[in-house]
């Protein structure tokens, strides 16, 4: 019997590389979203960037035909000066066109103003469109990292599965089953070593009849209070 324990124990090796491997493969979208996760804030921020450089363009726009209509407001004012006929008519022109002309200044200097945000923002979505580049190089990078990982363990994994089907034939049809159950029931754990008196799986002393008869190694003996496999552990 001491050589089925030695095959279980190495059968509960394959199978908790096996097991490990499915779980890697489990965790790689979330693996690849959390890499994910600073390209999409970097693309988030240039993306509101470019909201605020099409709201300041219209801005632009705006005051730049305000001020084309304010100049031409201005000019057919002027143009009306000599149609004047009387000194108060006159005056009071010259006072409209000097509030047209004062409005014409107010909004050059919110032109500028707009102008030079305009200028702001652009610099800065010019610098966020690196950022996004610099990301997406370092996202593809890290995502074929750990694809190519993966893919290396699978293959490595297709090894471990012939080796535990081969080695699984060697094992009494009985005492293949009962391994089965215990693993499904007992989270992988089947096959646990006997250290002194204690069971490693549940931490239990074991009476020292069931300790002796696992020394001797001549039966596939389970633990009193969990039922894991036992064996003994090399000192």
């Amino acid at each position: 019997m001491k050589e089925q324990l030695a095959l279980l124990i190495k059968l509960q090796e394959f199978d908790r590389q096996l097991n490990q491997f499915r779980e890697e493969e489990k965790l790689l979208p979330e693996r690849l979203n959390m890499a994910q996760q600073p390209l999409e804030r970097a693309k988030e921020t240039l993306a509101k960037l470019k909201s605020a450089l099409d709201q300041v363009t219209k801005e632009r726009k705006e005051k730049e035909q305000a001020l084309q209509s304010a100049e031409e407001k201005i000019t057919k004012l002027k143009g009306r000066l000599t149609e004047l006929k009387t000194n108060k008519e006159y005056q009071t022109h010259l006072h409209e066109i000097e509030s047209s002309n004062a409005e014409k200044g107010k909004i050059e200097e919110e032109l500028l103003v707009a102008m030079d945000r305009a200028d702001a923002v652009k610099k800065e979505v010019g610098a966020q469109e690196k950022v996004v580049v610099e990301e997406e190089k370092k996202f593809r990078s890290e995502k074929e990292a750990l694809e190519g990982a993966l893919t290396s363990r699978s293959e490595s994994m297709k090894g471990v599965e012939k080796e535990r089907a081969a080695l699984s034939e060697k094992i009494e049809k009985n005492i293949l089953a009962e391994y089965k159950r215990l693993s499904a029931t007992q989270r992988g754990l089947a096959v646990v070593a006997l250290k002194g008196n204690i069971c490693t799986g549940c931490h239990f002393s074991l009476p020292p009849q069931l300790v002796a008869e696992v020394r001797k190694g001549e039966k596939v003996l389970g633990c009193t209070y969990c039922h894991r496999i036992l064996y003994v552990a090399p000192t």
